[in-house]
């Protein structure tokens, strides 16, 4: 997909009719828009947002006004958004116009052929916006860099799971197999009505209050990692700051410190992995020492006469019996005691052995054999205890030393360090509960989901026995059938994204970044969430500052969007449709210098098929941005605003000229009738 044209209707500071045509070559990709503070940018990134989605961004002042005031005093009650684009090789229009009057607005997509419009618009309008932009995936095309609730400032990155889940177009997926799941249970609550027993009334009982228990923890995972997840990035930038303080003697108490807690936090995933192996050895152990004191049994104190008789008649000495027990032959005759039959096969008897008993004689001797010669594991569990034992030693000490070192800090007299110590204190102390509570409710749910599983498995059994259940017990199989494709799509379709993520965040680092930095996975807990982590050459987390962690965001999103796209091409895959979109980016270089903020929009012009920058002056300079996009640009536009101020009462706000290619432009008219913004493209002789 690729925007061809916007057109704007009395949309906030948009008066009357505004129209701004994006670049499509594929050379000249960059659609460059220029803009002050307040001067239409956000509500130009709102306007396309709307149109597609009848949403705003977080940092929308008045998102429930959006009707130009001017035009509203002027008696006009309704406001519109059009935008052209092109998707697989079509020219639609997507129309969006809201009355004052009205609660909801009206949606209309037309295609354009041989520029006439067509006589019907399109009966989904939505369904078919989300073919080509999922409202899911948007707000990874749609950057705002400033403001609370954008997602350079949740650079937690709590949002990992979900960004790739939404890029991959699986939360439809996910949804369906959770709508998949009440269905089942549907079915299951039928099944009561067959139920002469009450067993199965009980059991879906019993599995709906441990499916309601498993959403409250599942709920719960997830607002902890997030809180864990911003308790460390806090308890980082506290380390950073005790960091910079010039005091010799505290700060070769902190370094001390920081080496200990290395050490310690060294020794914490030892022992974390240790337990973990234990745990996972355990069952093995308990077989080799079972197994072992097997082989230890004495075979030569059980008879085996029988077995070592000669197999003189090929009969089973176990039907023999039978026959003689029961006085009838095999063929239906009587054989009455003391007759020849009844003799003869007495005579069978003395020289018959038992072949089933003599297999299952020789398969225990070579078992026995075999059991015989395992090792005790008592030396590995020993060495395992003693291993965890000293690194629960090491830790105890280590925590008393930290503590010492930490209670010298604190008590010193340098008002600074004291704060930043409590508030690193606090940090790390909400951090390590959290870290704590994470693999326990991990555990919890896990056990939850097995123990519903064991339920729906004693339903099956309950309901086989019910004859006329059988309708009911066949649509549960079926719906279970379904889920588990719907999952194995699932798990396949995430399998490794985030390695591939994390290798094209790395490329984009060692365009961008000039100091070596780089990025790296970090793994937050046990259950095996992660985020993403600034390093130095050799791999060590650094605590880098608003402008790096600004590039960490964006690597992460520009990654996505490139895989998004390698995924929109993909076959292989059931559920993964992905997109090819464009990149739309308000202010994106608001926490970044202008080397690296040339080097990031030129990595993204050349990544992305289309881009629509927005730059203040503040971020767009012709000696580095510029240099950066200049050979990209396709398209230029100022927005202008208009102020009834004079030059002079307005002066000091922010600048009132542009010079783009040594040509001057003007980025206020005063004296205007209102207050508006146009949107004037910008034509340079070059």
């Amino acid at each position: 997909m690729k925007l061809i044209k916007i057109e704007i209707n009395n949309f906030r500071q948009f008066y009357g009719k505004q129209v701004l045509e994006f670049s499509t070559e594929v050379e000249k990709s960059v659609t460059l828009i220029h803009g002050e503070n307040n001067g239409g940018k956000t509500a130009l990134l709102n306007a396309l947002r709307w149109c597609f989605y009848e949403e705003t961004t977080d940092n929308l002042q008045d998102p429930h006004n959006l009707l130009n005031k001017h035009a509203l005093a002027q008696g006009v009650n309704s406001f519109s958004v059009n935008v052209q684009i092109i998707h697989d090789n079509k020219l639609l229009e997507v129309r969006r116009i809201k009355s004052r009057s009205s609660n909801n607005s009206k949606l209309q997509v037309f295609e354009i052929i041989d520029g006439s419009y067509s006589n019907k618009p399109f009966d989904s309008p939505n369904t078919l916006i989300n073919t080509f932009l999922p409202k899911e995936m948007s707000q990874y095309f749609f950057y705002q860099g400033e403001g609370t609730g954008t997602l350079n400032s949740q650079n937690n990155f709590s949002h990992i799971t979900a960004a790739i889940s939404k890029v991959l177009g699986l939360t439809i997926a996910e949804t369906t197999v959770k709508h998949l799941a009440s269905v089942k249970s549907g079915y299951q609550k039928e099944l009561k009505q067959f139920d002469t027993t009450n067993e199965i009334s009980e059991r879906v009982l019993s599995k709906e209050s441990l499916e309601k228990r498993l959403e409250d923890i599942e709920s719960q995972l997830e607002q902890k990692k997030i809180r864990l997840d911003a308790a460390d990035q806090n308890y980082e930038e506290q380390l950073a700051k005790l960091a910079r303080f010039d005091k010799t003697s505290i700060e070769g108490k902190i370094k001390q410190r920081e080496e200990k807690e290395k050490w310690l936090s060294d020794f914490i995933r030892q022992r974390t992995r240790m337990i973990a192996e234990k745990e996972n050895t355990v069952p093995k152990w308990l077989t080799e020492s079972y197994g072992r004191k097997l082989g230890y049994a004495d075979l030569s104190a059980i008879d085996t006469k029988e077995l070592k008789k000669s197999l003189r008649y090929s009969v089973d000495k176990q039907l023999l019996h039978e026959i003689l027990l029961k006085k009838e032959c095999l063929c239906g005759s009587s054989v009455r005691q003391n007759s020849a039959e009844y003799l003869l096969i007495e005579e069978l008897g003395k020289h018959a052995i038992d072949p089933e008993l003599k297999r299952r004689w020789l398969l225990a001797a070579e078992l026995h054999g075999k059991l015989s010669a395992v090792q005790s594991p008592y030396e590995e569990m020993v060495n395992v205890l003693n291993q965890i034992d000293d690194l629960d030693d090491n830790i105890v000490s280590l925590n008393k030393d930290i503590k010492e070192l930490s209670l010298t800090i604190v008590e010193s007299e340098i008002d600074d360090i004291q704060a930043i110590e409590s508030e690193k204190n606090s940090a790390k102390k909400k951090r390590d509960s959290l870290a704590s509570e994470i693999p326990r409710l991990e555990h919890e749910a896990k056990r939850l989901k097995i123990d519903i599983k064991d339920i729906d498995i004693r339903i099956v059994r309950l309901s086989s026995t019910q004859p006329k259940a059988k309708k009911t017990q066949n649509l549960i199989e079926a719906t279970e059938k379904i889920m588990a494709l719907y999952q194995s799509s699932i798990d396949s379709s995430k399998e490794g994204v985030d390695l591939i993520l994390l290798k094209e965040m790395q490329a984009f680092f060692s365009k961008v970044a000039f100091n070596g930095y780089t990025v790296k996975k970090d793994i937050k807990t046990k259950g095996g969430s992660f985020s993403w982590a600034i390093v130095d050459k050799n791999g060590l987390r650094v605590a880098a500052g608003n402008g790096y962690q600004a590039m960490l965001s964006i690597s992460f999103i520009v990654s996505l969007i490139q895989f998004s796209k390698v995924r929109a091409k993909s076959k292989q895959h059931l559920l993964t449709p992905g997109t090819i979109a464009p990149f739309i980016a308000d202010s994106i270089l608001a926490f970044i210098g202008p080397d690296n903020g040339k080097a990031l929009i030129r990595f993204i012009a050349d990544s992305v098929e289309q881009s629509i920058f927005m730059f203040s002056q503040a971020q767009w300079t012709e000696q580095h941005t510029d240099q950066g996009i200049r050979s990209k640009i396709g398209r230029e536009y100022n927005l202008v605003q208009h102020t009834v101020l004079t030059e002079q009462e307005f002066k000091g706000q922010h600048p009132t000229k542009l010079t783009v290619q040594g040509q001057n432009f003007n980025v206020v008219e005063f004296n205007s009738d209102f207050d508006k913004v146009t949107i004037e493209e910008i034509f340079t002789d070059e």
